[in-house]
């Protein structure tokens, strides 16, 4: 058995492995550039429908058939826009707001204005600047007088050119004159009711509504024939919230302030 062992085994030292004979010519070097082009082409995945690999440097469709890296731009841009809406527009001279005392007219005629971008101006403002407090411009001069500087005051303002918001006071429309030129001019009356004027009018700085609260309700109806004569879209101010009267009427305006006095006779007010 030991014998069998030795029989088998090489006799005399271990023969060595000849060692690898070194490369006859240098190692190529591959530079930079052309390392990341190969790599580049390697990650390119071919286009459904497209034979052979794709473009290097054109984007990669997904299986829906959009580009990535560029389709989800547009979509979000496109969420982002607000749609604009045919004919949207705004009149190219001033849209006068009318209605009884404290429907509102100031106060919305500000937030209108600043949503459409455009000047707003309170001709009883402009009057107080000039000539002092209305109500005792009434008492010294009367009111007849206080009518044909306050016609003079609106009739100055809608002469300027371009669009804004003008606000009347609520005796305005009883001047001829002033009727007259709001008929060249988108008008819009803002209504609302006695209720609804006591309820929230700060009355200590209405002397009218302190000393006789019923006043209002009779000069209405006074008026109300004149308010309906020039106004061209009429909105109920104790109906909904300024949010909404904002938005109503800035639409109606972004439309061109459309004229429809001629069709107005017979139609319930807009709420």
């Amino acid at each position: 058995m030991t014998g069998h062992r030795r029989v088998a085994r090489d006799v005399g030292p271990p023969t060595q492995k000849p060692k690898p004979t070194p490369p006859t010519s240098p190692l190529q070097v591959i530079p930079q550039s052309v390392a990341e082009q190969a790599k580049a082409d390697a990650q390119n995945v071919a286009v459904p429908g497209r034979s052979g690999p794709a473009k290097h440097g054109a984007p990669i469709a997904d299986a829906g058939g959009a580009t990535a890296g560029t389709a989800s731009a547009p979509r979000a841009r496109g969420r982002r826009r607000r749609r604009r809406r045919p004919g949207t527009r705004l009149p190219d001279r001033a849209i006068v707001f009318v209605g009884p005392m404290a429907a509102g007219k100031t106060s919305l005629g500000k937030r209108v204005a600043r949503e459409l971008g455009v000047p707003f101006v309170d001709t009883d403002a402009v009057i107080v600047r000039r000539h002092g407090v209305i109500t005792e411009f009434f008492a010294t001069h009367g009111e007849a007088e206080f009518r044909r500087i306050e016609a003079e005051v609106i009739a100055e303002e809608l002469a300027v050119e371009g669009c804004r918001i003008v606000a009347l006071g609520g005796g305005a429309v009883l001047t001829e004159s002033t009727r007259a030129l709001l008929a060249n001019h988108p008008v819009v009356l803002l209504m609302t009711t006695q209720e609804a004027v006591l309820r929230t009018a700060n009355i200590a700085r209405r002397p009218l509504l302190r000393d006789d609260p019923q006043a209002w309700g009779r000069i209405l109806n006074e008026r109300r024939p004149l308010y309906e004569e020039v106004a061209d879209v009429t909105y109920r101010t104790d109906r909904a919230t300024q949010e909404q009267l904002v938005r109503r009427v800035a639409q109606w305006a972004r439309g061109g302030g459309r004229h429809q006095r001629s069709a107005r006779r017979g139609e319930k007010e807009q709420s």
